[in-house]
């Protein structure tokens, strides 16, 4: 008997590997939309949580953002969790053709997914680094990592805002341009604070992760 997803074409050669795990995944419902943003939502809060108490502990509020724009820097820090553990997902979820948005074949169709997992390395490099509130010779990669793939995302950003239209009503077009231009301003004003800090001033009370 012919199952619902025996037919499914990958996206790339890494995804016909791992293909036997890709269709048990889709068997589950787990690449539908409301499913999978809602569980890997759920872990990045969980994530955060333990982040936050590293936080609290290795001197990044109080050192590295004041005490009185805590909530602030909080909620873009959380984006990164947020982003690390969905785009994680849609990475695995897009080495299926029929799991794209596509209604046509596109020659980029096989960079989509590790463009994603390209994402969840950049997001996980971040929430190290903070983890970690060091300037070591691995945080000073890792600001330079992350660097780079901000500079994706100001591409994007301002791609969007010439060449998509731009109405309050929708976010998604040009709205989402200058969303990312601001979104990014603020980590990289964030990666800016910990490269120029004084050593001395960061502190570190935890074990090294």
């Amino acid at each position: 008997m012919t199952g619902p997803y025996d037919n499914t074409t990958y996206a790339n050669e890494f995804g016909e590997l791992i293909g036997p795990i890709l269709k048990l995944v889709r068997s589950t419902g787990f690449f539908e939309a409301p499913v999978f943003l809602t569980s890997m939502t759920i872990v990045s809060i969980i994530l955060f949580v333990k982040i936050v108490k590293q936080l609290n502990e290795n001197g990044t509020i109080g050192c590295i953002i004041p005490e009185k724009h805590k909530r602030l820097w909080l909620s873009f820090y959380y984006t990164m969790s947020f982003l690390c553990t969905n785009s994680l997902a849609v990475a695995f979820k897009t080495l299926i053709v029929e799991e794209m948005d596509y209604e046509t074949h596109v020659w980029f169709m096989s960079l989509v997914s590790p463009l994603h997992f390209y994402i969840t390395s950049v997001a996980s490099a971040y929430l190290w680094l903070m983890w970690r509130n060091r300037k070591q010779a691995l945080d000073r990669f890792l600001c330079l990592y992350i660097q780079i793939g901000f500079l994706g995302g100001y591409y994007a950003g301002i791609y969007r805002l010439l060449h998509e239209p731009f109405e309050l009503t929708d976010v998604t077009t040009g709205m989402s341009g200058l969303f990312f231009l601001i979104w990014f301003g603020f980590l990289n004003a964030d990666i800016y604070k910990r490269v120029t800090i004084p050593k001395n001033v960061t502190l570190q009370t935890q074990p090294e992760f």
